[in-house]
Order: structure tokens, then C-alpha cells, then sequence
């Protein structure tokens, strides 16, 4: 998504710098907050990497990413079912984060989120509207390239990634997952997809909390392919949950995405290119005391397309918008329509 630059472009092809240029940007696409995951597959489950995404050089960097989600489609066990209640949920993350490069193979960055949540939901034969907003789960995060190659015309490279989420985001919401399982009958209507007392919610307390209480880990790899303007890549990312707050502990997360793309325009002060991501994710059920809840596993497939675009020698943009085109989720839950994502970075 960032982007290395080279003050003299006809250099920087001859490099093989380009393969800098389009790996440092793809490769951290998966990314976008490391705070706490939701049974909505992968909202918050990633880190923003942009020390990966500027490519290989060092100095300083920072910058700003958002991504918005609209849930708005209630299904059970995969398929569509009708939903009375009109419920929803939009889910936006803003990102800020700074890092620094110690050499031109490792980085090291902190990011910050701050989310914010409107949302509509049943709760018996009321409907309940709110929001919360609030600062999310603070993570770490370490790059290193282990491999890579330049000529003129193909360049590669591979990276392996590690961090560490802490738990500063706002849990309270969780309780509600407790104050859920206090009555037998009502635990079943909200967690295992029956509803005996008005339209069922796909919209629970682990959907809305800021923050999971936990300190989680995160591992990850990349690499990155270019043959003349055509370039492809591949990313995996794994988040590894502990149990956080109120003995709650999100299910762990794997992310994944393939892409293959095109320079569109190569200048000295500016470029654009243009490419297709495929990507899944894939979350595990959630626990409450050791206890599998129902409708917190997902997976879920994606298709769409990102634009880039690099300004003089410090800045670059990425568009990104992702469509499901296959899912999956365990009981009952209100499942994403589409997601779309923005970032925005700084070289120094």
C-alpha cells in the first residue's frame, strides 16, 4: 500500500526498484486494525502494516488508513434468511500509525486505532439504535525481508511479519455476552440462531466492543512477484487470540489474499497502477469460560479491485473495495455486503 521513491526515476527502473515500489505497497494489504477480532470474520482482526508497504528503505514513516464495513445481510448457516427487523451494522476504523526503518530490510511500527459503530438490532419486540466509538487495541508490529531480487526486468521478494496487540480498547460490551447466558432460554435465542420471542438478532455485545481485554499475537508472511509492469503477490496473516476480559476469547483469525496487477502510468514524480484481490478470512468460534458460542465462526471470500497512486517523492494513496462472493457463518449473524478501504502515507 506505501511505497518506496526513488529521487531519480530512470535510476530507480534500472534498480529493479519498481518491484520495491509495487512489493513495499502490496504487500501489508491485508491489513487494517490488530484490535479485537468480531464474530464478523476479520472487521478488526489485521494490522496495518506500512513500514512493509513503503517498501525497503529506512528513515521514518506514518500515516492514516480507514476501512468501513456495512453489515447488513442476516443469514444462518450460510444462507440468506429474512430479517424483520431491518437490523445493520456499520463499522468504521480509522487507523494512525508511525513507524521507523532500522535498515532496508527491517521495520518497526505502532499502531493506533480509534473505531467507531452505528447500529440497528432487534431485542425482543423492541429495536435498539446506538453507537459506540472509542480507541481500540493498541498493537506492535515487526517486518523483516528475509529474500529478494532485482534486475531490470523481474524483481521478487519475501517478508515474514510478528506482532503483539494489547488490550487498551474499551471491553465493557462483552458483558453483554454474560448477562446473555444468566437466563437459559434467551443464551439459546441470541447464540445458537432460534429466536422464541420476536426476530432474531445477528448482532451481539462481541460484534460492538472496542477492545477484547487480551494480549494477542500476530504472524504473518508476503511475497511479491513483477515482470516488466505486470506484478502479482500473495499475503498470510494469523492472529493467535487469548482470553481477554469477562473470560472471553476471540476465536483466531487467518487472512489471506492473492492479487495480480498492472502499472498504469510510470513518471518521474508520480504512478498509478491497477490490480484484482482475491481474499479470504477465515475465524474460529469464540469461547466464553471455555465454552464454544455458536455464532461467532465465519468464512468468507472476497473479489475486488485497488487503485495506487504515488505523489513526488513522500506520498502515496490506495483505493481498495472488497465484495463477498462466497459465505459461510455458523447459527445466526448479520454478515458483511461490502467493505471499503483507504490509506494514506508519509516518507520522511
Amino acid at each position: 500500500m506505501k511505497i518506496y521513491f526513488a529521487r531519480d526515476f530512470a535510476a530507480f527502473i534500472h534498480r529493479g526498484s519498481i518491484a520495491r515500489l509495487a512489493a513495499g505497497r502490496y504487500a501489508a494489504v491485508l491489513a487494517l486494525t490488530f484490535a479485537p477480532p468480531l464474530a464478523k470474520a476479520c472487521d478488526l482482526c489485521s494490522v496495518y502494516t506500512a513500514g512493509m508497504a513503503r517498501g525497503e528503505t529506512s528513515g521514518w514513516f506514518t500515516g492514516v488508513s480507514e476501512q468501513f464495513t456495512r453489515y447488513d445481510d442476516l443469514r444462518e448457516e450460510g444462507h440468506r434468511v429474512s430479517d424483520d427487523g431491518g437490523q445493520y451494522l456499520d463499522s468504521s476504523i480509522t487507523q494512525l500509525f508511525v513507524g521507523y526503518g532500522f535498515s532496508d530490510r527491517f521495520a518497526l511500527q505502532i499502531n493506533l486505532p480509534y473505531i467507531h459503530r452505528s447500529f440497528k438490532r432487534p431485542e425482543g419486540d423492541a429495536i435498539d439504535r446506538g453507537t459506540v466509538s472509542g480507541i481500540g487495541d493498541m498493537a506492535a508490529v515487526a517486518q523483516y525481508t528475509i529474500v529478494r531480487h532485482y534486475d531490470e526486468d523481474s524483481n521478487w521478494l519475501w517478508r515474514v511479519l510478528g506482532g503483539v496487540k494489547f488490550g487498551t480498547g474499551d471491553s465493557d460490551l462483552l458483558q453483554e455476552e454474560l448477562d446473555e447466558g444468566h437466563d437459559e432460554a434467551e443464551s439459546i435465542s441470541k447464540h445458537d440462531g432460534h429466536d422464541y420471542a420476536g426476530p432474531v438478532s445477528g448482532i451481539h455485545g462481541h460484534d460492538l466492543a472496542l477492545g477484547s481485554g487480551s494480549t494477542d499475537f500476530l504472524i504473518g508472511t508476503s511475497a511479491f512477484y513483477r515482470k516488466d509492469r505486470w506484478f502479482g503477490r500473495g499475503d498470510i496473516q494469523y492472529a493467535l487470540r487469548r482470553t481477554g476480559d469477562f473470560d472471553y476469547r476471540y476465536g483466531n483469525d487467518l487472512l489471506w489474499t492473492l492479487s495480480a496487477g498492472r502499472f498504469l502510468l510510470l513518471e518521474h514524480n508520480r504512478t498509478i497502477s491497477l490490480q484484482l484481490n482475491l481474499s479470504g478470512e477465515d475465524k474460529d468460534f469464540d469461547e466464553l469460560a471455555g465454552v464454544k458460542l455458536d455464532d461467532t465462526h465465519s468464512r468468507v471470500l472476497f473479489l475486488g479491485p485497488e487503485m495506487g497512486f504515488t505523489f513526488g517523492p513522500r506520498w502515496s494513496l490506495d483505493l481498495r473495495a472488497d465484495l463477498p462472493i462466497d459465505t459461510y457463518n455458523s447459527a445466526i449473524q448479520t454478515t458483511a455486503s461490502y467493505r471499503l478501504r483507504a490509506s494514506l502515507v508519509a516518507t520522511f
